[in-house]
């Protein structure tokens, strides 16, 4: 008994140095943490409760109070901003730009919700709003790596145009699947399923460059999936893929900074 008194007032000791584990781990909210029913319900931009959240198509948002959850919970596209909550104005504009937006910068026009990356880019909507949500939905439903199923290259090992009736956002872009299997699929891993760099070709960001890819042309290494140029940047990388892939990784964070990838 005394042998086990002291190992008990030895792991109450030890447990005394282990800090509680919230039960709200700290995640990287949408919105920059803005409540996405704050918008319509109270006009506003309002900071959510990181205690309040609730989860989306692979998102976390926080919430303003319980009552706001409820409203969310039943009906979440209600609420989300358009065109995945890029900027507008960017969007719609002359470049067709995929930008950040700012959630303290909106609008509200017929009960949607449009974010703007600055002021000033709201100003310019205002002159037009119509022209320039009409030309963002138009490229906003244009979808990435040429409407190709990014899940088919590992379920099946091939390249697969997806249908535009399962078609999913997922981090403000828009993707074909192949089936609604392949959609939950994305949903619930889409870093193992999203082509690494934005779909531009492995070889070239290894290069620091920015090389638009074929969908078709392709290769899965530890379970990611890269895309390239053509058969010839896949066989370069195929020579030596660790080498490349680190050297692509080095330079991503800065490369993806240049201009939106198309």
């Amino acid at each position: 008994m005394l042998a086990i008194s002291r190992h008990v007032l030895l792991l109450m000791a030890l447990t005394a140095f282990v800090p509680a584990v919230r039960a709200e781990q700290a995640v990287d909210p949408a919105l920059n943490g803005y409540c996405p029913a704050s918008f319509l319900l109270m006009g506003k931009a309002v900071k959510g409760d990181p205690a309040i959240r609730s989860e989306y198509q692979g998102s976390v948002y926080y919430l303003a109070d319980s009552e706001v959850k409820k409203q969310f919970d039943a009906d979440p596209e209600k609420f989300l901003p358009q065109f995945g909550g890029l900027c507008t104005v960017a969007l719609g504009g002359s470049y067709g730009n995929r930008l950040p937006s700012d959630p303290t910068v909106f609008r509200v026009v017929d009960g949607k919700l449009y974010l703007f990356s600055q002021e000033r880019a709201v100003k310019s909507f205002d002159l037009k709003p119509a022209e320039y949500i009409a030309k963002g939905n138009e490229r906003f439903a244009k979808p990435m790596i040429g409407g190709y199923c990014p899940v088919s290259y590992q379920l099946t090992g091939q390249a697969v145009k997806g249908d535009v009736k399962f078609k999913q956002t997922i981090r403000a872009e828009v993707y074909h699947l192949v089936s609604a299997e392949a959609k939950a699929a994305l949903l619930k891993e889409p870093d193992k399923y999203i082509p690494q760099y934005a779909g531009l070709c492995a070889e070239g960001v290894a290069k620091g460059k920015r090389y638009v890819a074929d969908p078709t042309v392709f290769a899965v290494v530890a379970g990611r999936t890269y895309l390239f140029f053509n058969a010839a940047a896949k066989k370069t990388f195929e020579a030596n893929p660790n080498e490349t892939i680190k050297n692509a990784d080095a330079n991503w964070p800065e490369l993806k900074k240049a201009k939106p990838a198309p």
